[in-house]
């Protein structure tokens, strides 16, 4: 089995911090998810080897062990896959420094001898050239010393982080939204009036549990779409609205095309550019009170004639003249 790489099958240097992998694993993740990729075999094992890849880089004391031991996974293979030549109880900052590991997270805790392989099973494979660094010996938790019907504990799963992606015009009611979390169809209601990088939680909706613990939870981080020409500011609504050079000389009526619907407005004579109409109690609802509402306002822009007619150059010479 060859060595895996797990810093190349994230594209990311071997001194990347937590962020970035983080950062760069929910990017690959989104782009090779099943989900995205129906019956694409390639990108449901890309999908893996990624997220095998993350589990052990996101985890500090797994990622130290992996420096340790994979930086050197050779040597270890090619001297009989002797556990002994690693230092175990000694970190990169020197003697007497301890590495704490959770053997359960790393071999699988009640599997290791049995020939089963755990998730982490293939990483020790390459290092030792079999599935057990310890030549067979029984490891157990100090929970599993207690545990005399030898029955491993259960374990919650792991949280999840998305993002779910909302459009402003949605919030000024609310919106329902369906999408699938590991197979499962689940369907969420967006609260009216709520944040960009707001969070909802899923109770029960992350990973799977270890021997038949809970599921973990799915955090969904709202993520609003504001189309161009309109912007949120706190629970109003700002949008900008085009307006001819004559309505705003002389005077009349523009519709104007918002979120909510048309609306008509009466224009003075004279209207400068830039200026701005306050429809109050149309913005956004306050989140969790929906009786308390921002401010929607229309901000006209003037657009100037273009391929003016001869009779039409003529006369705007004229109105010169008489304004000079």
């Amino acid at each position: 089995m060859e060595y895996k790489d797990y810093y190349k099958t994230l594209g990311v240097s071997r001194d990347a911090s937590q962020e970035v992998i983080r950062k760069k694993y929910r990017k690959m993740a989104a782009k090779f998810h099943p989900d995205k990729n129906p019956g694409n075999k390639r990108a449901e094992a890309k999908f893996k080897e990624i997220g095998e890849a993350y589990e052990v880089l996101k985890d500090p004391e797994k990622r130290k062990l992996y420096d340790q031991v994979g930086s050197d996974w050779k040597r270890y293979q090619q001297a009989g896959a002797n556990p002994n030549d690693f230092k175990w109880g000694q970190s990169s900052g020197g003697e007497g420094q301890r590495v704490n590991i959770n053997f359960d997270d790393i071999f699988g805790a009640g599997q290791r001898g049995s020939g089963r392989s755990s998730q982490y099973s293939s990483f020790f494979e390459t290092l030792f050239g079999g599935g057990d660094p310890f030549g067979g010996a029984k490891y157990q938790s100090p929970q599993q010393h207690s545990n005399r019907a030898g029955q491993t504990p259960q374990k919650k799963g792991a949280d999840s982080v998305a993002e779910i992606y909302v459009e402003l015009k949605e919030l000024l009611e609310g919106v329902e939204k369906q999408f699938r979390v590991n197979g499962e169809k689940v369907k969420i209601k967006i609260p009216a009036g709520i944040e960009d990088g707001k969070r909802l939680k899923l109770k029960g909706k992350g990973h799977e549990g270890r021997q038949g613990g809970v599921k973990g939870d799915l955090y969904l981080k709202v993520r609003v779409r504001e189309p161009e020409g309109f912007e949120r500011r706190g629970n109003d609504i700002h949008q900008k609205v085009s307006m001819d050079l004559y309505t705003a000389l002389l005077g009349g009526s523009l519709t104007a095309e918002t979120l909510q619907g048309r609306v008509r407005l009466t224009i003075p004579p004279e209207t400068s550019n830039g200026k701005t109409f306050r429809l109050a109690g149309r913005g956004l609802p306050e989140f969790n009170k929906p009786e308390t509402k921002g401010d929607y306002y229309i901000k006209t822009e003037i657009a100037l004639p273009e391929k003016l007619s001869k009779e039409e150059i003529n006369l705007f010479e004229k109105l010169k003249e008489i304004r000079s």
